[in-house]
C-alpha cells in the first residue's frame, strides 16, 4: 500500500511540474509578445521628425541587425519565419495537385482560336500575270535608266519650240495693238516679256554650244598633229563672253 501511494504522489508530482513549465513557457511568449508591443519603435509617429543623416550615422555605430529592430520593433523568430514558408509550399502543391487533376478530367479537344497574326517578315511570290506586279508608272526626269540630262541634246531635238516662241511672240503683238484694256495689255506684256527671255536665253545657250563644239574640234585636231591641246581659261571665257553681251 505505501509503496503504491508513493508512486502517485510522483505521478502528481511530476504533472504538477509539467504544468507549471507550460505555464511559464506560454507566460513568456505572452512577455515576449508584450515586450514587442512595449518597444518603442522609430517608425512610430514620434521618431519621424529625424532627418535621414541621422539615421545613417545611427545604422553604422548599431549595425542592421539592431537598427531594423530599432525601427521596426523585434524580429519575427526563425521558427515563425519556417513555419509560415512550409505552409506556403504545402499550399502550391495541393493547389499543383488540384490543376492537375482538373486537366486530366478535362476530355475534350483542344481549342484553337481562329484568330492567326500574319508573319511579319512574310514574303508573299506573286506571279507575273497578277495586277499587282506590273511596272509602276516612273517620271523620265528623275529615272536613271533614261540616262542624264544634256541641254545641248536637248536644244538640238527640241529647236523647234523656239521657232513656236518667235510666232507666239507675233501673235502677241498683233492681240496687244487690237486690244483696248488696260489689264488685258498688261497681261500680254508680261506673257511677252517672258516669251522674249526664252527667246534670248535659248539664243545664248546656242551660241556656248557652238564654242564649245569649235574647242573640242580644235583639240582634236590638234592630238591628231601630234600637238598640245590649247584650252582656254575659264576667267578668259568669261570675260569674252561679258564683252559679246556689251555690245
Amino acid at each position: 500500500m505505501d509503496s503504491s501511494d508513493d508512486q502517485s504522489e510522483q505521478e502528481h508530482s511530476e504533472q504538477s511540474e509539467e504544468e507549471s513549465v507550460a505555464d511559464d513557457e506560454t507566460s513568456a511568449e505572452d512577455d515576449e509578445d508584450e515586450e514587442e508591443d512595449d518597444v518603442p519603435k522609430l517608425a512610430d509617429k514620434e521618431f519621424k521628425e529625424i532627418p535621414f543623416e541621422d539615421l545613417l550615422k545611427l545604422q553604422k555605430k548599431l549595425g542592421t541587425r539592431v537598427y531594423n529592430e530599432a525601427i521596426f520593433g523585434k524580429t519575427v523568430s526563425k521558427k515563425k519565419t519556417v513555419d509560415a514558408e512550409k505552409d506556403t509550399k504545402k499550399r502550391k502543391t495541393q493547389q499543383e495537385q488540384t490543376s492537375s487533376e482538373s486537366d486530366d478530367d478535362d476530355s475534350g479537344p483542344e481549342e484553337i482560336s481562329s484568330r492567326r497574326k500574319t508573319p511579319a517578315f512574310a514574303k508573299v511570290r506573286r506571279g507575273n500575270n497578277d495586277e499587282s506586279a506590273q511596272q509602276r508608272p516612273r517620271d523620265p526626269r528623275f529615272d536613271p535608266k533614261q540616262g542624264y540630262f544634256s541641254g545641248r541634246k536637248f536644244r538640238q531635238d527640241y529647236g523647234f519650240i523656239n521657232d513656236l516662241r518667235t510666232k507666239e511672240l507675233k501673235k502677241l503683238e498683233n492681240k496687244l495693238h487690237a486690244t483696248e484694256d488696260p489689264e488685258e495689255a498688261e497681261k500680254i506684256k508680261f506673257v511677252m516679256r517672258r516669251t522674249e527671255n526664252q527667246v534670248r536665253e535659248y539664243a545664248k545657250q546656242k551660241q556656248l554650244d557652238e564654242t564649245r563644239m569649235q574647242e573640242k574640234k580644235q583639240a582634236r585636231q590638234a592630238i591628231s598633229e601630234g600637238k598640245r591641246p590649247f584650252y582656254e581659261r575659264k576667267s578668259t571665257k568669261k570675260a569674252s563672253r561679258f564683252g559679246t553681251a556689251i555690245r
